[in-house]
């Protein structure tokens, strides 16, 4: 799939750059079999992406306090 993409947009992966993040109930067998499909070896999350935080989780609005802080500021 990712080839075809590659082929199609004239993009490309870069390996080194790539990373991938698991669920907590995924195994381990999963994970290894998913990262060397796609040939992704470094696993980690990091706190932002493009600015928004990439883990959620159930507290949403204690995750995106600081957008509303901000943007309560600004209002002011």
């Amino acid at each position: 799939f990712l080839d075809k993409y590659c082929s199609a947009s004239g993009q490309r992966i870069n390996h080194d750059k790539s990373s991938i993040f698991f669920s907590k109930g995924c195994l381990g067998q999963v994970r290894e079999a998913v990262k060397n499909s796609l040939q992704v070896h470094n696993e980690t999350l990091s706190e932002r992406y493009l600015g928004m935080p990439t883990n959620v989780g159930q507290s949403k609005n204690g995750t995106f306090k600081y957008l509303r802080d901000r943007v309560w500021e600004k209002i002011k």
